[in-house]
């Protein structure tokens, strides 16, 4: 069999697999007719139950080697990230300048050096703390439950490097903002984009940083944090 041959034959397998899932016996050859954008009305329309988006995302984030810690409020949430600090034997951490970040972790509490990302500092300053931090800490403005996906919302006081440069990642977030799906999501920022609120920039981080583009063979790490931890207030 030529190479040819063998790249045609695994395409026709994977689409086969594909039609499969899609409960089809035979590959189409033709578009098929679609009226709709968008996902499709099936999936649009299931039903999750009130502890499974929470249930999904634990599950799925550790399956990426990512650690996920359910907490009932801002005090225990500061002693789980104390506690994390303390095993990584971290020594620094950068924090967005979040409100809600403020209102429910107390850094002073945390036993490391912290800074926070904002406009006080200048942008290359920042970015140095960032490089030089063990540990970013970030609000999470919706996960998704069914990838174990985080979604941040970027702007002056929550820069990107925080999530991106430290090796290890911590995302804090409220139970209610866990959603099922990513269409919910996107469903929410067209909302926003109608209102003229969307933020600069928007990360969706799906465990920590990992790739195999060289030989495939799978690296943690290379572009962005090697860990990649949660933290849920049960609100």
């Amino acid at each position: 069999m030529t190479d040819i041959q063998e790249d045609l034959s695994q395409e026709n397998m994977f689409l086969q697999t594909v039609a499969n899932a899609l409960g089809r016996k035979t590959v189409l050859t033709e578009l098929p007719e679609r009226q709709e954008a968008g996902p499709p009305a099936f999936w649009r329309e299931q039903k999750f139950e009130e502890d499974q988006p929470l249930a999904l995302f634990k599950s799925n984030l550790e399956a990426l080697t990512g650690k996920v810690a359910i907490v009932r409020n801002g005090a225990e949430a500061t002693n789980q990230i104390k506690l994390w600090l303390k095993v990584l034997n971290a020594k620094s951490a950068i924090l967005w300048d979040h409100a809600k970040l403020r209102e429910y972790i107390d850094s002073t509490r945390l036993g490391v050096k912290t800074a926070f990302w904002n406009r006080d500092t200048s942008r290359r300053e920042l970015i140095e703390l960032a490089e030089q931090a063990d540990v970013g800490i970030t609000w999470v403005n919706y996960a998704i439950g069914y990838t174990g996906t985080v979604a941040l919302f970027n702007g002056e006081n929550s820069g990107r490097s925080v999530s991106l440069l430290p090796p290890t990642h911590i995302a804090v977030m409220n139970r209610s903002d866990i959603v099922p799906t990513m269409s919910t999501v996107m469903r929410i920022l067209l909302e926003r984009r109608g209102q003229g609120a969307l933020p600069s920039a928007i990360d969706f981080i799906t465990g920590p940083s990992r790739t195999s583009d060289i030989e495939m063979d799978l690296s943690i790490g290379v572009h962005g944090p090697f860990r990649m931890w949660a933290v849920v207030i049960d609100d």
